[in-house]
């Protein structure tokens, strides 16, 4: 990542397991259940796959970097000081290492839930996985995953019955598996402009007078209209933004009546759930199901149990999960990229002109091609403008006037990372219900940033998901009881320093991303102590 510190360090090898067994104190309790682990920094090796949103992150504490030929990095697990972590001098002196694969081709939140047994029906079922043969839940090879999707309760409990299967005791009535919130970020809408067009939106200022932006300043009905395929070239953007943009767009060869060629993720994602959260408020009503066709490329078709009928009504919640999250309106024209996760999409924009785009901002970030100084993005020094960029989003009321608009990054549209501008959002969780949930053991399906921000409006929470009973670990096929324990123990060790404030959060700072909302820390590290417990 070009944010880290390129400084070489040792290469960290495979540690032995201990052999005393610790209990943790004060978790025990009838709700919150004992963790009965080894000792600190004992476990084995682990690895974990999912959320490509937080892919850039898991790099930074973990300390390697898959995406740059598995780099060492100076950073994270096996490098900080932090009580929480096992660089050396914690625990059992030995270094528990810890990497997240995003060399694997079945990557995303999808492939998180996957690992987990959304779909499977029998514990042990075979799948064929990018041409290879896997065994699911696939939790000896991957014990814990990353997703921007917290599983809903029925695909919870689903997982859930596989603790019956592996322990033969009851998996603790929806309650096996924690959906662990570790940070929140943004999503930037990226833009790449037609090629006679130059981005003219200005923001209203002090005495009626209006700066000049560089970059388009979207409402969040015209991003909606976009991908709902109500809004299909720049001029009817320019149309249904009225004065707010000024125009928006100056075109010199006709550029405004380009159609624009919304760009979506390949494959099942979390970024998506995060996206079609922010549509849904901008949005509340419902569509025609069958506007949402069969597009699930480089997926197996949806079962026909799980087809959206002809006839019934649904609404941007109803297609953002399972295997709805990959359908979009038929109207909107979307264009999928043939590479999966984030990049996908970054790489897709990149090169295609007059296409709109939604990324997380650590990775279009990181490739350099929607900033400042780089070729082709925002507004470059000397005034000119480029026609790549990610673009300021409204983050007003509907109807209040002036109309505001906020950069996903708190230092604006430049490639030296900072924070995600989410620190001031509002989260809630499903309707009547308070935020956060009671415990990381309930159901995270519903939480989503309000679209109404005193900062950016498309802000979202990435979650890791793990068993909690270390008996979950256990598979079918000649697994035994230790090594269900030694997994138990390295899943509950980084769990333990990524949602540390003193550990994996304060690394959070200047990696575009956002530390924890207010309220979820202590229930976050209650529920990371839990990993590990024999009881339901």
């Amino acid at each position: 990542m070009r944010f880290l510190s390129m400084r070489r360090a040792v290469p960290m090898g495979m540690v032995a397991t201990a052999a005393l067994a610790l209990g943790l104190p004060g978790v025990a309790s009838a709700k919150k259940p004992k963790a009965e682990v080894l000792e600190q920094c004992s476990g084995p090796r682990i690895e974990a796959v999912g959320s490509t949103f937080q892919a850039p992150l898991q790099f930074i504490w973990s300390g390697i970097n898959s995406d740059k030929g598995n780099e060492v990095l100076d950073s994270g697990y096996n490098h900080s000081s932090s009580g929480s972590a096992c660089s050396g001098t914690q625990g059992s002196k030995a270094k528990a290492e810890f990497y997240y694969n995003q060399e694997e081709i079945n990557r995303g939140s999808g492939a998180c839930l996957k690992t987990l047994g959304e779909g499977v029906t029998t514990f042990g079922e075979t799948k064929i996985v990018d041409g290879k043969e896997e065994t699911y839940p696939r939790v000896n090879k991957y014990p814990l995953c990353g997703t921007d999707e917290a599983p809903k309760q029925s695909v919870k409990e689903s997982m859930e019955k596989f603790a019956d299967d592996a322990a033969g005791f009851e998996g603790g009535k929806g309650e096996a598996i924690e959906s662990l919130p570790v940070a929140q970020g943004s999503e930037a809408i990226i833009v790449h402009l037609p090629k006679d067009c130059l981005a003219s939106s200005e923001m209203p200022a002090k005495k009626g007078k209006f700066t000049k932006l560089g970059r388009l300043a979207l409402d969040q009905e015209v991003i909606a209209g976009i991908y709902e395929g109500k809004i299909k070239t720049w001029l009817e953007a320019i149309e249904a933004q009225g004065e707010d943009g000024h125009d928006m767009l100056t075109c010199t060869e006709g550029g405004e009546n380009d159609t624009i060629r919304p760009v979506v993720r390949a494959d099942k994602s979390g970024t998506t759930h995060i996206f079609k959260a922010f549509l849904l408020q901008v949005y509340t009503g419902k569509f025609p199901a069958e506007e949402f066709k069969e597009v699930n490329k480089g997926e197996k078709p949806c079962k026909e149990s799980e087809r959206l009928d002809a006839g019934v009504e649904v609404s941007w919640e109803e297609v953002s999960e399972g295997c709805e999250n990959q359908r979009w309106p038929e109207e909107a024209h979307v264009l999928r990229p043939t590479e999966t996760g984030n990049p996908g999409v970054v790489h897709e924009v990149n090169s295609t002109e007059s296409s709109i785009g939604y990324a997380d901002l650590s990775v279009a970030s990181e490739y350099g091609y929607f900033s400042k100084k780089a070729d082709g993005g925002g507004e470059n020094t000397t005034g000119e403008q480029n026609k790549e960029f990610w673009a300021l989003v409204q983050n007003s009321a509907p109807g209040v006037k002036p109309v505001t608009f906020m950069d996903p990054q708190t230092n604006g549209d430049v490639e030296t990372p900072t924070e995600s501008n989410c620190k001031d959002t509002k989260y809630v969780a499903a309707k009547g219900e308070e935020f956060p949930p009671k415990s990381t053991r309930d159901d995270w399906s519903k939480v989503k940033g309000e679209n109404v921000s005193a900062t950016y409006p498309i802000c979202g929470v990435t979650y890791e998901l793990a068993p909690r009973q270390e008996w979950y670990f256990l598979e079918p096929y000649g697994v035994s009881e230790a090594r269900s324990l030694e997994l138990a123990t390295s899943v509950h060790d980084y769990l333990a320093f990524i949602t540390a404030k003193k550990g994996g959060q304060t690394e959070l700072v200047g990696s575009d991303y956002a530390a924890l909302p207010k309220g979820v820390a202590k229930e976050d590290e209650t529920g990371a102590a839990e990993i590990g417990s024999k009881k339901a």
